[in-house]
């Protein structure tokens, strides 16, 4: 009889076991869970006061460096805006919150989220044009080869010169004897006969200037309408594309006038196709704020043809594609 008991009990007490794990494990799991919660960036931004939206928006952006970096700043609204924009760069991060007033900073002065363009403050910090122009300059980085950046805030010196040009046949310019870099020129020659096979006769009025040149067209403008007409129109020394040898000013036979060129047939062609040849339309209409120049319909920038076909492609500045994917930490 106390074999056949022995016998019975071990069942039960085996399914009392299951039963207790059954039921139990699962609350132990999920308090551990609830606690290793606790101790993650989600629940950290949470905390701070980021709504789940806003909390998915820094995880999905953000790598775990950078959350840990936000996670020492107090809760900031304008942080997941920023963090929206195509070409948020995180090392930018306190000069795009720099542009724009929270609650806390000035609460008669608070515009809301919705008082912002973010992708334009992104672009003008990244390039740097948040700052006056020709104020804390940089050097231009030759290594970039014809990548290099030469604006108002990137300066070439005034000993730089090319050591690859060569002159300009009278067939493609008119005015002046005029001189460009030998790859840019090839390039040149290849998109003239294309156009011209459409009817399209280009003609360059400007190609490289030394920095003297640039000396003398620099002061003309300023001395005529004042520093602020000529720093809208025309690079200062040693700051000048066309110092580069890189950069030419393009009209047709057909329009050879500045106000009129950009209706032109020659410039609908070079919009739609310079960047085939390796050129892009260097001062877009609208972007003023960014490149530091009124719209020039005929100043075209060689890059080659790779680095202009990404560039065309993302349908941005030269500054905002260099300062997102060419600019190294300055």
């Amino acid at each position: 009889m106390e074999n056949g008991y022995k016998l019975k009990k071990g069942p039960k007490i085996f399914l009392v076991i299951v039963i207790a794990l059954a039921i139990f494990v699962p609350i132990i799991k999920s308090r551990i869970d609830e606690y290793l919660y606790t101790k993650t960036n989600e629940y950290a931004f949470l905390q701070l006061g980021y709504s789940e939206k806003e909390t998915k928006i820094i995880i999905d952006k953000l790598n775990d460096e950078e959350e840990a970096k936000v996670l020492t700043y107090q809760y900031n609204e304008f942080i997941p805006e920023f963090l929206k924009c195509k070409y948020f760069m995180f090392k930018n991060l306190d000069g795009y919150l720099d542009q724009v007033i929270t609650k806390e900073d000035d609460f008669f002065k608070y515009h809301g989220i919705e008082g912002y363009n973010y992708d334009d403050i992104v672009a003008s910090v990244n390039t740097h044009t948040n700052r006056d122009y020709y104020t804390d300059t940089y050097k231009t980085d030759f290594e970039k080869g014809y990548g290099l950046l030469s604006n108002k805030y990137y300066e070439l010196g005034s000993d730089y010169a090319p050591d690859d040009l060569v002159d300009i046949s009278i067939k493609y310019y008119y005015g002046d004897a005029k001189k460009i870099r030998s790859e840019v020129y090839d390039a040149f020659k290849r998109m003239w006969e294309d156009a011209y096979k459409e009817g399209i006769y280009l003609i360059i009025v400007s190609a490289y200037r030394d920095y003297d040149s640039q000396v003398r067209v620099y002061n003309d403008y300023q001395e005529s309408k004042g520093t602020t007409y000529a720093d809208s129109i025309a690079a200062r020394p040693g700051f000048s594309e066309h110092q580069t040898g890189l950069s030419l000013d393009i009209y047709s036979k057909d329009s050879t006038v500045a106000a009129t060129f950009k209706n032109s047939k020659a410039y609908n062609w070079l919009i739609n196709n310079s960047y085939k040849y390796g050129f892009i339309l260097r001062y877009p209409d609208g972007k003023k704020k960014i490149t530091g120049f009124n719209y020039e319909s005929w100043h075209y920038r060689y890059l080659g043809v790779e680095l202009a076909t990404k560039v065309y492609n993302e349908g941005i500045t030269y500054d905002e594609y260099y300062a997102y994917y060419m600019e190294d930490d300055i």
